[in-house]
């Protein structure tokens, strides 16, 4: 095989490697993306026009460069000719999400995953679709799990503000889910309930963590206090919720 022929994408991945001692390795499955993104972007991969409207500012060259640098992580004895119908539907679907790194990330990501054998037992072809229907506050909230060691054996708190009385439970916030950089409320549980449809999370209301001081940050958080203080006799409730195995093996694919 003519290692020449891969003018836009061998190159990167040697210069990743430090070398091309292992370019014969990554040659067969290196040529099957660089079709592939020809389907999806042209022949000249710099063009923006390919994006379909996406913002003119997005580079299509990032995108390739994540995908080639995760790919050069790979052991050569772990390369494999990528599977089609994960970079074919995943290759398609990034360039409507270009433009936002947090879900552009994950799109390399699988790409490249689809090049590692060690992922075979935990990539789906399904997880194309997740990404597609997911925000970028969700996304960040899946790194942010993934990054404070949550996972399917590790339950993450979250709480419920709501008031009893003599007629019955009134709730008004049914879901609250905080942290440092992500505190809006609203948005937060919307997050959360979709990662719960996409089978990523699933939600426990009538179970929460036994260590109480898993719940201080949001009990103690400002806007919790402001609240408490404007609405006389709501009270906190304490649930969690947990990473699926679904939604683990997601997140060691498409966020780790």
């Amino acid at each position: 095989m003519d290692l020449n022929q891969f003018q836009d994408f061998l190159p990167l991945v040697t210069g990743f490697l430090g070398g091309a001692t292992s370019a014969g390795v990554f040659a067969g499955p290196i040529q099957t993306l660089q079709d592939w993104w020809y389907i999806n972007y042209g022949h000249n991969v710099s063009t923006q026009a390919a994006l379909l409207k996406a913002n003119r500012e997005a580079s299509v060259e990032k995108l390739k460069n994540d995908i080639l640098q995760e790919v050069a992580t790979i052991p050569p004895e772990n390369v494999q000719e990528p599977s089609i119908k994960i970079l074919g539907p995943a290759l398609e679907a990034s360039r409507y999400y270009i433009e936002e790194e947090e879900l552009r990330n994950m799109f390399s990501k699988i790409i490249s995953s689809s090049f590692d054998n060690r992922k075979n037992g935990m990539i789906h072809s399904s997880f194309v679709e997740v990404i597609k229907q997911l925000d970028v506050l969700d996304a960040q909230i899946l790194q942010f799990l993934n990054e404070s060691n949550y996972s399917k054996f590790a339950a993450s708190p979250a709480m419920k503000m709501f008031l009893q009385d003599e007629q019955g439970i009134k709730t008004l916030f049914p879901l609250i889910f905080l942290t440092e950089e992500l505190f809006d409320l609203h948005r937060n549980a919307a997050a959360i309930i979709n990662l719960e449809r996409l089978g990523i999370i699933s939600i426990k209301d009538t179970q929460h963590l036994t260590d109480e001081t898993e719940y201080y940050f949001i009990e103690k958080h400002p806007i919790i206090i402001h609240l408490l203080e404007h609405n006389p006799g709501f009270e906190l409730g304490k649930l969690c919720f947990i990473i699926t195995e679904f939604g683990q093996n997601f997140i060691d694919v498409c966020v780790v």
